[in-house]
C-alpha cells in the first residue's frame, strides 16, 4: 500500500511556546521556529497519511488478523455504537447506529483463527475543528478532517472488536493549563467520513 504525503494547516493560535506536537515521524516544538515562521498565520505540516480500516480485506480479517489485534494504547479508533452487525446478525441496543471515537487505554481480547472475543476500553472523545469549536454531527457521527482535534472526555467507555471501524492517525498536542482540551488533545492527520464505513444489514 502506498502512503501519500499529506499537507494541512494549523492555526497559529495552536502554535504557542508551551505547545508541542509529536508523532512517530515528526516532533515539533515552537521554540525551534524562526521569528518569520512565528509571524505566519498558519503552519504547514507534512506527514504520511493512512487510516487503517477493518473493511480493508487486503490487510484485515477475522481472528488474529482483525484490526483489534493491531491496536496499541494511545490509538484513536472509530467504532459503531447503537446497532451494528456480527456475521449479518443485528446486535446492540437497537438504537440508531452512530459512530463514536475513543482513545484506547486497554485491549482485553482473545483471538482465535476465525473470531475475536473481548473488549476495548478507553476514553470517549469529542471532535473539534482546528478553531476549537465542537464539530456538529450528522446522523452517523462527526466527520473527521485533517486538522480536526480529538478532545479527551472523562467518560470511560468500552466496545467490542466487532464494533471497530478504523484506526485514525493523529499527532499528539499538549499544552499546560489548556483547560478546554484537558491538557492533551490529538490532531487528525487524515480524513474520515463515518458514513463510508458504517456497517449495514
Amino acid at each position: 500500500m502506498l502512503l501519500r504525503k499529506t499537507t494541512f494547516a494549523l492555526p497559529l493560535s495552536l502554535i504557542h511556546s508551551s505547545l508541542s506536537f509529536s508523532h512517530e515521524k515528526l516532533r515539533l516544538s515552537p521554540s525551534g521556529l524562526t521569528p518569520q515562521q512565528k509571524r505566519r498565520s498558519i503552519m504547514i505540516l507534512q506527514l504520511d497519511e493512512q487510516i487503517d480500516r477493518q473493511s480493508d480485506k487486503s490487510k484485515y480479517g477475522r481472528g488474529i488478523n482483525h484490526i483489534s489485534a493491531d491496536l496499541n494504547e494511545g490509538d484513536i479508533i472509530a467504532y459503531q455504537d447503537g446497532t451494528w452487525y456480527v456475521d449479518g446478525t443485528e446486535v446492540g441496543n437497537g438504537s440508531p447506529a452512530t459512530v463514536r471515537y475513543v482513545l484506547v487505554d486497554t485491549v482485553q481480547i482473545v483471538w482465535t483463527h476465525d473470531c475475536e472475543h473481548g473488549l476495548v476500553y478507553g476514553f470517549d472523545l469529542i471532535v473539534a475543528g482546528n478553531d476549537g469549536q465542537v464539530v456538529s454531527c450528522d446522523a452517523s457521527g462527526p466527520i473527521i478532517e485533517k486538522g480536526s482535534i480529538f478532545i479527551i472526555q472523562d467518560e470511560y467507555v468500552q466496545c467490542g472488536p466487532e464494533q471497530i471501524l478504523c484506526r485514525i492517525p493523529t499527532v499528539s498536542a499538549t499544552k499546560p493549563n489548556w483547560k478546554e482540551f484537558t491538557k492533551q488533545a490529538y490532531v487528525a492527520i487524515a480524513d474520515f467520513d463515518p458514513e463510508e464505513e458504517m456497517m449495514r444489514a
